[in-house]
């Protein structure tokens, strides 16, 4: 079997691992990128994401996108803020005849958390190009879905399952998420996208899904919650100023009740610095808590080098989507979630060159 043809969709912090780890890849071949920045266009995607020329040239022409003969486009737009554009781009590109691996909206990781009309827009999708949907991800993605689905084969019982992401997002240089979305750098009473609970743990609702369909339960009702801490001094992070008496800590969660009880719960609990909210658990990653027969606690800790946490986090994410390309690339047509696909590994990781 020749190389895979990849189409890379975006090139931010994820896109830009994603390209590099692609363009290193022996089983891959890099035939075209799409950009949304004009100031991209035209270039070279290994200039525009830090490594040697590919004889890839950037475009935002979504009709030469389509155009491409490629067997799968990594689309890792930022998604979030237009969850249903994404899923037009995602549907254009699968009809075409290109399986899709996506990290852009969280909510497709299980599609049927966006309702029955998105899940029949992708499958007519699949169904007209032959083609494979997969979305994935690191958190959501991998520790609120992978791990504890992989945990549940030793119990017996489980009584409820948390999923913690701990990180510091004072390195993450996103101004528009951290304070527009977010609301870091914010009055606690001010209005962002997340200051309503169900929009911040909102989500989680598609991993908390997964889960449950994987465990083989129902799901009686979903209830979220969002607390703050701030900050009693101002001070700076990669992305800008933190007033005083504005937001510098946020703990967000999304609990699935299951038989009258909360059963599964997925908790962001995010700092601006690490001695923000000093009350609250802390850490450099993720934390699986199941408590039930045997009750287990499982710690992933990334950055564990002094590396950058958040940029590690996106290089995971990355990693994630690309090696779940062959997979994809190789199942039946039509959505494929982490309950559809074989255990996504690291091939070709212990190679001695760099990928």
């Amino acid at each position: 079997m020749g190389r895979r043809r990849i189409i890379q969709w975006a090139t931010g912090t994820v896109g830009r691992h994603a390209v590099a780890a692609v363009a290193a890849h022996p089983d891959l071949e890099l035939v075209g990128a799409y950009v949304y920045s004009e100031t991209k266009v035209g270039r070279d995607i290994g200039e525009i994401c830090g490594i040697d020329d590919t004889g890839v040239v950037a475009t935002n022409s979504i009709d030469d996108i389509l155009a491409l003969d490629a067997d799968c486009v990594l689309y890792m737009a930022q998604g979030e803020m237009d969850p249903f554009g994404a899923v037009d781009n995602i549907c254009r590109l699968l009809a075409s005849g290109k399986n899709v691996v996506s990290t852009a909206v969280t909510a497709l990781i299980y599609p049927q958390s966006l309702g029955t009309g998105v899940v029949d827009r992708l499958a007519a999708a699949c169904a007209e190009g032959g083609t494979s949907f997969h979305a994935t991800g690191i958190e959501p993605g991998w520790a609120a879905e992978v791990v504890p689905l992989t945990m549940s084969g030793l119990c017996r019982k489980v009584d409820s399952i948390l999923v913690q992401e701990l990180l510091d997002y004072g390195e993450y240089d996103s101004p528009s998420m951290l304070f527009d979305i977010m609301g870091f750098g914010k009055r606690p009473l001010d209005q962002v996208p997340m200051s309503d609970p169900a929009v911040a743990g909102s989500s989680f609702r598609a991993s908390l899904m997964l889960l449950v369909d994987g465990l083989g339960a129902t799901i009686d009702d979903f209830t979220f919650d969002r607390q703050v801490a701030v900050t009693e001094e101002a001070f700076e992070v990669k992305a800008g100023s933190i007033g005083a008496g504005t937001v510098s800590a946020q703990r967000f969660s999304c609990t699935a009740v299951v038989d009258g009880r909360p059963a599964l719960t997925v908790e962001h609990i995010t700092r601006l610095r690490d001695d923000q909210a000093p009350d609250w658990p802390s850490g450099r990653g993720w934390k699986v808590i199941v408590e039930g027969t045997p009750s287990l606690v499982l710690e992933a800790q990334i950055a564990t080098g002094g590396e950058d946490e958040n940029d590690q986090a996106c290089l995971g994410t990355a990693m994630h989507a690309v090696h779940a390309i062959e997979p994809v690339c190789a199942a039946a047509p039509g959505i494929r979630t982490f309950l559809d696909l074989p255990t996504i590994i690291g091939k070709h990781v212990l190679s001695s060159s760099e990928n």
